[in-house]
């Protein structure tokens, strides 16, 4: 029972309240927060709907909420304050002239039957009365130091939030301070290190109160200078110029403030003809004295200064020391000779020697390591580098030393007794010998100059350029004139000799019939071989001749192969099963076949073939008739001559047959086919 009755109190209350509400008045117009700038005039939105008369519009308002009105009677120490709006409709809205900072605050409007709306807020701005100012970085700075930058704002309300950019990249502030009662506030920005990068950066302070529709928000800028030693940048740090041409030498110089450029020569003085200007050195119609390392030094009293070095490369063709001597003399079998060529040019030239007229070509420097009289000649020094033409300078390499004669210094020759002998000694020297002396020394020991004068005894002597031949010829030589002959050269580097042994023979005519008669012998088998040849290749010994028989056909038959079969080492006799056949014999390792006698037979009934042995087609014909001419000579007219060649096709014979094979065999050579028809390009071959 208890239960039941608290559910229906509860029910009632309720509807009571339900009732209640459905007749309370409702907000139409919130009131809302804004901002006004000061001296201006704000109203502040309130309406209802569904006032009843017993319902009452409270404004409350700064400080502390204090009641600014009831329904639209203003107290009177707000006397800027009013309430407009058609109050029929609802409308309580508050209006306040000429704001003041006091003015700024809370304010709330309520209905008695209404539910509470939220508080709306009233800013009211005071603008600042300037940009802020800044302190710090009004003088450059050197690299590497610390800069500190300071911004400060006086006035104004809302107190402005102050921030640091780095054109739009916003920087973190640090020492931010506000001074609430003085009414100022200051933001520090602090840049350790300054580089050069840093040079003519734009940093700005900017003070915002927030409110930008209302007043926008002051800056102030500041841009940093630093002073920075100088760089050096060459754009070319290598000129590449041919001599005559002109050459402008740059460096490209970044500082602050503004360097001074100077140039230098390493090494050496600035040629007068150059023309400094600032970061360029110009030089006109250079030459191969002005190259050389170039450096620019560019100061501008922070230190460091800076330097850049520029190489100027002057081409030029090549050129060969004029001081190389046109002639070189060297002495003869001089070990390890050198001569060098001395050549300049840019780029740096190839030098190589060539003997003049020739296509030999040698290193420089030019080498040999052993000197001879064929060295001597002219040799051209080249010199060639890239983009220039050749040049060439000559020297003549004179060879001179004692003589030197051609040939084995001892020989030996024979003659006999009666005849003549011819000796010759070739000299090579510089200067040459006045004349080649020839001296005989005999077996005894005993020597004798030779000279034109004497009996049976003839020299001549021929010169040429380092050359000098002497040929002696003795005539009648008997054992007098056998020994030792010396041709002797000497000039005033030395002497030289060669010895030559002269030896008697027998007498001279029988050496000679020996002599000639192998000469015969020689020539006479060289004609033979020559003719054979010939014969063999116009077919004269390849021709057939056959016997002329009226009203006879001519028949041939194929001549049996020669089997490749011997006789039996140690016998006389072989196992071919047709010894009464065919005769071997071996020449020289060929076998030559023979036809069988005729036995007085008709020449019309003898005809052997060997189908067994090889195919008829591939034989040569043979003649019956040519068994009656013992000497292989053909009786037969030369008009019924049919001239062929041939060739043989040898083939290898079937193994000798048994007893009853070999019967078999004799009977099948009975019946041997006479072939009637000779094949062209056959011949025989005896």
């Amino acid at each position: 029972m208890a239960a039941c009755v608290t559910v229906c109190l509860k029910t009632l209350a309720l509807f009571v309240v339900f009732v209640s509400r459905t007749n309370a008045a409702v907000y139409t117009a919130v009131p809302q927060s804004t901002a006004v700038l000061k001296g201006a005039t704000v109203i502040i939105p309130c309406s209802f709907s569904g006032l009843s008369n017993n319902d009452v519009v409270v404004w409350e308002g700064p400080p502390n909420f204090r009641t600014i009105a009831t329904g639209r009677t203003v107290f009177k120490s707000y006397n800027r304050h009013r309430i407009v709006g058609d109050v029929s409709r609802g409308e309580f809205n508050l209006e306040i002239r000429r704001v003041s900072l006091e003015d700024g605050g809370g304010y709330r409007c309520t209905a008695s039957s209404a539910d509470e709306a939220g508080d709306a807020l009233l800013t009211v701005i005071d603008p600042m009365p300037g940009p802020p100012e800044l302190t710090g970085g009004e003088y450059p700075v050197t690299a590497g130091s610390d800069l500190m930058l300071r911004c400060r704002s006086r006035g104004g309300h809302p107190v402005p939030t102050l921030s640091w950019y780095n054109g739009t990249h916003l920087q973190k502030s640090t020492n931010v301070k506000l001074d609430v009662d003085g009414g100022q506030v200051s933001a520090n920005l602090a840049i350790s290190q300054v580089e050069k990068w840093d040079n003519g950066v734009n940093m700005t302070c900017v003070a915002d109160q927030g409110f930008p529709k209302l007043v926008q928000p002051r800056a102030a800028s500041r841009t940093i200078r630093v002073n920075y030693p100088p760089s050096v940048l060459v754009p070319e740090p290598s000129v590449h110029v041919i001599e005559g041409a002109t050459a402008n030498l740059t460096c490209a110089v970044d500082s602050n403030p503004s360097a001074i450029v100077s140039w230098r020569r390493h090494g050496d003085p600035l040629p007068l003809k150059g023309l400094e200007s600032g970061p360029s050195f110009l030089l006109s119609k250079v030459s191969r004295q002005d190259a050389g390392v170039y450096q620019c030094t560019a100061d501008n009293s922070v230190a460091p200064p800076g330097y850049g070095t520029v190489t100027l490369d002057v081409l030029y063709p090549p050129w060969i020391d004029p001081a190389m001597d046109e002639k070189v003399t060297v002495l003869n079998a001089q070990d390890d000779f050198t001569l060098e060529c001395l050549a300049e040019g840019n780029p740096k030239p190839t030098v190589k020697w060539r003997r003049k007229d020739t296509s030999l070509y040698w290193e420089n420097p030019l080498h040999f390591h052993r000197v001879r009289y064929d060295v001597q000649g002219t040799y051209e020094c080249i010199a060639t580098s890239p983009g220039f033409k050749e040049v060439k300078r000559q020297t003549f390499i004179d060879v001179v030393g004692k003589p030197h004669i051609r040939g084995s210094p001892s020989t030996t020759a024979t003659v006999a007794k009666g005849g003549a002998i011819r000796l010759v000694c070739d000299v090579v020297a510089d200067p040459l010998p006045n004349r080649i002396k020839w001296v005989l020394q005999d077996n005894q020991g005993i020597e004798k100059d030779l000279s034109s004068v004497d009996e049976d005894v003839e020299i001549i002597e021929t010169k040429a350029d380092q050359e000098m031949s002497s040929s002696i010829t003795v005539k009648n030589v008997g054992s007098d004139r056998e020994g030792t002959y010396l041709c002797k050269g000497t000039n005033m580097f030395g002497t030289a000799h060669r010895e030559i042994q002269v030896d008697l023979t027998a007498s001279q005519q029988p050496m000679t019939i020996i002599v000639v008669s192998v000469l015969a012998v020689v020539v006479l088998v060289a004609m033979l071989t020559l003719s054979f040849i010939i014969a063999v290749r116009k077919g004269w010994i390849c021709e057939q001749k056959f016997s002329d028989t009226a009203d006879t056909p001519m028949t041939s038959r194929p001549i049996p192969p020669a089997p490749k079969y011997a006789r039996k080492p140690r016998t006389g006799t072989n196992d071919s099963g047709v010894e009464d056949l065919m005769e071997l014999q071996e020449l020289d390792g060929t076998l030559k076949p023979r036809p069988p006698p005729r036995a007085d037979k008709e020449w019309t009934s003898v005809g052997l073939s060997y189908p067994g042995l090889v195919h008829s087609s591939s034989l040569p014909p043979y003649s019956t008739v040519e068994r009656d001419r013992p000497d292989g000579e053909d009786t037969r007219p030369s008009s019924r001559i049919i001239e062929e060649d041939w060739q043989a096709v040898m083939e290898p014979p079937v193994p000798p047959p048994k007893d009853g094979a070999r019967r078999l065999l004799r009977k099948d050579i009975a019946r041997l086919d006479v072939v009637d028809e000779r094949q062209p390009g056959s011949c025989e071959i005896f």
